[in-house]
C-alpha cells in the first residue's frame, strides 16, 4: 500500500437541488483568484441548492461529486484524511451543522454522513484549514438515506467507504432552508491505495492489456495494434468518445451457445490471479452503432486449459446502453451462466487460491444469430474493490 494525494478539479463539484421525481446538479461559480492567498475555488448560493427531503434528517447538498463523472472508479476513503477550506458569506444556518457525507451504490446508493466531526463554516473569510480524518466507526455516521428501501439494506459503512461512488458537503438539522453562499477551495484526499488493485481502464490510459480475436487475421491480437487505433479513430464519430475500439472485426466461434469475443485481458499481466468473488465489476461500452444481431454483451471468465468459460449479463436487457453499470461478482451459479467447459464458477473466480482460476477476463458477445457489424469499444473499465459477502447487487446504471 502507498498513500496518495487526490485533488480533484474544482471544476467536477456540482450543487444539488432536488424535486418530487427527480433532481438536478448545478453548476457552481467557478473563480480563478477568489480563493486563499489568490488561488482557485467554487461558489455556490441558495438559487443552486434545495431541501433535499429525502434524506434522514433532510439536507441540503451544496457541494457533490461523483468519481465517475470524472470517468474514475470508486474511491477507497477507509482511513482518509481530507484537507480544504469553506467560506461562508451572509450564510443563514437557521441551526443547521455542515458534515461530510460518502455514497456507495452497491447493493444500493446509501448516504452516510460523518457526523463526528462538524465543520465549522467560516463567516466572510476562508479562515484555517480544515482537516478531516474519517474514522471507520459507526458511531460516529449516520446513515440518511438508501434507494429502493423495500428491496434493500443500506450498505455499511466499511463497504460505503471502501466503494465510494460519490462524497461532499451538506447542511443537515436547519429549522428553515439555508440562505447565503458558500466557497470551496484547496479540496484534497490523502488515501492509502494499492497500485495493482483495482485494475482499471480509462479512454485515453494505456489499454495495451485488451486483446481481441480478429476476423482479420483469426488470431488472437491487441486492440491497439497500430490499424486498429486508426480504425478507432475513424469509429469515433458518432460513437462514445475516445476508447478501445472494434470496427467490423468480429469473428464469430463456434459452439453452444455461439459466441464472440469482443475485449479481453490476460489475468497475468493485469489482476494477478487475484480473487474476484465479490470484486466491483464497472463498465461503460459504446455500442449505439454495435448490430449484435440478437446476441447479449457480456463480461466472461475463462480458465483456458478446460475451456471453462462463465458469463454474467451486467448490461441488462439493451446490449446497446452506453451508460456506466456496475454490479458485484457474486458467486452464485444462478446469477452467471456456464457456456463450456465444466469447472464450477467458484473454482475460476477464487484466482490463483483455488483449483482451476482464470486466466482470461473480459466482454463477449454470447448467442449471435450471425457476423455482428457496426462498431463497439470499451469507455470505461474498472475491476475491484473486493466488497464484504453478502454485498451483492443487481446491474445498475446511472445517468448522472
Amino acid at each position: 500500500m502507498v498513500m496518495k494525494n487526490i485533488a480533484p478539479p474544482l471544476a467536477a463539484w456540482k450543487s444539488y437541488e432536488y424535486f418530487p421525481g427527480g433532481h438536478i446538479y448545478r453548476d457552481p461559480r467557478y473563480d480563478p483568484a477568489g480563493g486563499p492567498d489568490g488561488r482557485p475555488c467554487i461558489w455556490a448560493d441558495d438559487s443552486l441548492w434545495t431541501i433535499d427531503t429525502p434524506e434522514q434528517p433532510n439536507s441540503i447538498l451544496f457541494f457533490i461529486q461523483y468519481r465517475h463523472w470524472l470517468h474514475e472508479l470508486p474511491i477507497d476513503l477507509r482511513g482518509a484524511e481530507l484537507r480544504f477550506r469553506l467560506r461562508g458569506d451572509h450564510l443563514a444556518l437557521h441551526g443547521a451543522r455542515c458534515y461530510f457525507w460518502a455514497v456507495t451504490h452497491v447493493p444500493a446508493a446509501t448516504r452516510w454522513h460523518f457526523v463526528g466531526q462538524p465543520i465549522a463554516v467560516p463567516e466572510g473569510g476562508w479562515g484555517d484549514e480544515a482537516v478531516l480524518r474519517l474514522a471507520a466507526d459507526p458511531a460516529q455516521w449516520h446513515c440518511s438515506f438508501v434507494s429502493k428501501p423495500e428491496l434493500h439494506q443500506p450498505a455499511g459503512l466499511l463497504p460505503t467507504l471502501a466503494a465510494c461512488f460519490s462524497y461532499g458537503f451538506s447542511f443537515v438539522g436547519f429549522s428553515e432552508k439555508v440562505t447565503g453562499r458558500v466557497g470551496l477551495a484547496d479540496f484534497q484526499m490523502l488515501v492509502e491505495v494499492d497500485p495493482t488493485w483495482p485494475f482499471s481502464y480509462k479512454a485515453g490510459r494505456g489499454g495495451e492489456e485488451w486483446l481481441t480475436v480478429s476476423r482479420t487475421s483469426a488470431r488472437q491480437e491487441p486492440i491497439t495494434s497500430t490499424a486498429r487505433l486508426a480504425a478507432g479513430r475513424s469509429a469515433l464519430t458518432g460513437a462514445g468518445g475516445p476508447g478501445l475500439y472494434l470496427l467490423d472485426d468480429f469473428l464469430p466461434l463456434g459452439g453452444q451457445p455461439p459466441f464472440v469475443y469482443l475485449a479481453m485481458a490476460k489475468a497475468s499481466g493485469t489482476t494477478g490471479g487475484r480473487d474476484l468473488r465479490n470484486a466491483l465489476l464497472m463498465v461503460r461500452q459504446s455500442a449505439a452503432h454495435f448490430d449484435a444481431r440478437g446476441g447479449q454483451v457480456c463480461f466472461f471468465v475463462e480458465h483456458a486449459a478446460s475451456g471453462t468459460r462463465w458469463v454474467l449479463n451486467v448490461l441488462g436487457g439493451d446490449s446497446s446502453a452506453n451508460n456506466l453499470r456496475w454490479v458485484t461478482l457474486a458467486p452464485d451459479p444462478l446469477l452467471w451462466r456456464r457456456i463450456s467447459g465444466d469447472l464450477p464458477l467458484a473454482d475460476i473466480l477464487t484466482g490463483n487460491g483455488g483449483t482451476g482460476g482464470y486466466d482470461y477476463f473480459g466482454f463477449m458477445l454470447v448467442c449471435p444469430d450471425s457476423e455482428p457489424r457496426g462498431t463497439w469499444g470499451l469507455i470505461q473499465f474498472s475491476l475491484g474493490p473486493t466488497l464484504e459477502p453478502g454485498e451483492v447487487a443487481a446491474p445498475e446504471e446511472t445517468t448522472d
